[in-house]
Formats: structure tokens, C-alpha cells, sequence
């Protein structure tokens, strides 16, 4: 591998994250227009909607814990703080979206469904803001030019370390993070993944979980 390819991991898997982040988003308010999903597929948009939290919840530390002040080293003026203040604004949307997940059939009433597609818009509407400032600032250029191989590749390490700690439910979240991607970017992100869940978990083990969410997925 070339340094500058080494180099451009970890700003890559933070792009693919966001792309993650976005089509669930997107889907989840396509689906919480109206009444919701017909009813046979209100548990699968359920579960879809409880791994978009996760994983929303899970980058956004990741970024605080791990990513932030990793960059800060070689960009100490970086827009880190507006970053974080713009994640911890995200928060209290987020665990709306988190008490819809656990209100079991009452999410499905008139003002709880609206309630949720109110609250995901406006979650939307600040992720749209947010999430440009840090493509341009991990994009693969930036990314060279403050990060050697080694610290690249050490963030690329603790980023999925982090991810596969705190990804709750993991049955659903990793799956929801593959299949909201296409092509080289979900190779890409399985093969960074512990070959037993891309090869035995997410397909064999976990299948029976986060199958329901498939409507929503790309094959």
C-alpha cells in the first residue's frame, strides 16, 4: 500500500460513516411521513430506526473520544469545538428518536409518529449543517497533510474498536452500517470489520434480527 493511500483510511471511514448516517436519516423520515409503514413492517422500521440512533450515537463519540483530538495535535485552530457543541445539540433529538424506539405500540399514534418525523427533520436539518465541515476537514488531502501512516492507521484501529464496543444492538447496528452502503464502500467497510461478523454474524447468526429491517436496506 502507498503512504498516501495508508494515509487516506481513516478519512475514508469516516466519509462512509456519514453516508451511513445520511440514508438512514433519509429513510427514516421518508417512512415516518403520514402514518408510518404499513403495519407488517412497523417492527423492521422500528429496528431501523433504533440502529440509526446507535450508530448516530456511537460516530459522534467516536469523533469526540477519538478523531478530534487526534487532529487537534496538527490543527490545534481546527473547528473542533463548533464540531462537538454542533454533536452535543444533535443529543436531545436523539434520544427522542431513542424513547420512540422503546414505546412499543403506542409509537404508531397519530402525535407519536408525527412527533417522531418532526424530530428526525430537524435532526436532519443540523446533520446537513454539521457533517460538510468535517468532509472537508477529514477529506484524503487534509487528512495527508496532518496525519503520518502510523497515525492514520491507529485511528482507522480505535475507530473500529470503539464502533464495535459501543455498537448496541450489535445485531442491528452493524448490519444497518453494511447495508446502507454500496459497492466498494461496503467491501471496504466489511473487510475492516472482524472477518467473523462480515462472514458468519451479520449474514448466518444475526439474520434471524435485523432481517425485518431488509425493506429498508439496500440488497
Amino acid at each position: 500500500m502507498s503512504a498516501t493511500n495508508s494515509i487516506c483510511i481513516g478519512s475514508s471511514a469516516l466519509i462512509r460513516i456519514h453516508k451511513v448516517v445520511t440514508r438512514g436519516l433519509s429513510i427514516s423520515m421518508q417512512c415516518s411521513r403520514g402514518t408510518g409503514p404499513e403495519p407488517d413492517l412497523r417492527d423492521g422500521f422500528q429496528r431501523f430506526v433504533q440502529a440509526l440512533y446507535s450508530g448516530f450515537v456511537v460516530h459522534n463519540d467516536g469523533e469526540d473520544e477519538i478523531a478530534f483530538p487526534l487532529f487537534k495535535m496538527s490543527f490545534a485552530d481546527g473547528p473542533f469545538e463548533v464540531l462537538s457543541s454542533q454533536h452535543r445539540q444533535m443529543m436531545p433529538l436523539l434520544d427522542k428518536v431513542n424513547a420512540w424506539c422503546n414505546q412499543g405500540s403506542t409509537a404508531w399514534e397519530t402525535a407519536s409518529i408525527a412527533g417522531l418525523h418532526s424530530t428526525l427533520s430537524e435532526l436532519n436539518s443540523l446533520w446537513h449543517k454539521h457533517f460538510p465541515i468535517e468532509q472537508i476537514l477529514f477529506g484524503p488531502r487534509e487528512c495527508e497533510r496532518m496525519l503520518t501512516p502510523e497515525e492514520n492507521a491507529w485511528l482507522d484501529e480505535q475507530l473500529a474498536v470503539h464502533a464495535a464496543q459501543y455498537s448496541h444492538p450489535g445485531e442491528l447496528v452493524l448490519p444497518f452500517i453494511l447495508y446502507n452502503l454500496e459497492g466498494d464502500d461496503r467491501a471496504a467497510m466489511a473487510s475492516a470489520m472482524p472477518q467473523v461478523i462480515a462472514e458468519q454474524l451479520v449474514p448466518f447468526d444475526w439474520k434471524p434480527s435485523w432481517a425485518p429491517m431488509h425493506p429498508f436496506l439496500l440488497d
